[in-house]
């Protein structure tokens, strides 16, 4: 398996990229395939270091893991075609498993935060509100996840057929951790703070008119008593200056705005001041 475990996102992420990635993994396949356990080992070995060097070309620098994978895969895969024995090449997944696994683990006593949350936070584009103390436990179930998926290479290898094996590392060990990631990443999205109400205010109005200015002030602590102030964030000022009211009556601007806003007026907000106008 070629892990694709990045913190940051790259700037030549595209599909292009994501199958330079995979390219290893598809050439050791179909090498076996088509020939045997040792040819696919070759043609692993000579992807990894393509793949080092394209990975340079386009970004300017290396990614670690590909100098990890690459390393790993030219020692064991080295051993495996002099000897002629393919439980070296057969280590590899439970070498790359258990140095990840030590990984996640060392982060979790070294640095400003664990691994898996450096990981997965650059997947969203606003803050999850999760604790460090349950950071620290997703981190551990990774620490336990990549452990368990090292021992499982080495059994399948060692009690399967090749061919099982094969299928096991280029199409098992990517699917399982799918089903592993897949839950965590829908219940961190979960986590993420709705928008305030002044938020959602905001970016209605900013996409409905393009606005050169806007300010919205939240005036709920000046009706306090009344019914609809009781939830907070109630009443509000908007003060709109937009090309789009020019030429437009002062009643027809306040109307445009009432428009533009309409669901969240019959939702979350109670009262709403309107000052309209064009730019000068």
């Amino acid at each position: 398996m070629q892990l694709q475990i990045d913190a940051h996102r790259l700037s030549y992420d595209t599909r292009m990229s994501q199958l330079l990635e995979w390219s290893p993994l598809i050439v050791f396949f179909v090498a076996f395939k088509v020939l045997d356990i040792y040819w696919a080992t070759a043609a692993l070995m000579t992807a990894c270091v393509l793949l080092l060097i394209v990975h340079r070309m386009l970004t300017g620098k290396f990614k670690t893991m590909h100098l990890i994978s690459a390393a790993v895969v030219v020692a064991l895969g080295s051993a495996t075609l002099l000897l002629h024995d393919k439980r070296f090449i057969q280590w590899k997944p439970t070498v790359l498993m258990g140095l990840t696994s030590i990984a996640f683990l060392g982060s979790m006593v070294i640095g400003k935060q664990p691994l898996v949350r450096r990981m997965l936070e650059a997947v969203f584009d606003e803050p999850v509100k999760i604790s460090a103390r349950t950071w620290l436990l997703i981190n551990a179930a990774w620490v336990a996840w990549f452990a368990i998926l090292a021992v499982a290479n080495i059994y399948v290898a060692g009690n399967f057929a090749e061919s099982v094996w094969v299928n096991f590392k280029v199409f098992g060990i990517s699917i399982a951790t799918m089903v592993f990631l897949i839950p965590q990443v829908i219940w961190m999205h979960s986590k993420i703070p709705a928008p305030s109400r002044a938020q959602r205010l905001r970016e209605r109005l900013e996409a409905r008119f393009s606005p050169a200015q806007l300010s919205i002030e939240d005036e709920s602590h000046l009706h306090e008593g009344h019914a609809g102030a009781a939830s907070g964030q109630s009443h509000f000022r908007v003060r709109i200056v937009s090309e789009a009211f020019r030429g437009i009556p002062s009643v027809a601007r306040h109307r445009l705005v009432y428009a533009a806003v309409d669901d969240l007026l019959k939702s979350d907000i109670h009262a709403l001041a309107i000052e309209a106008n064009p730019p000068d």
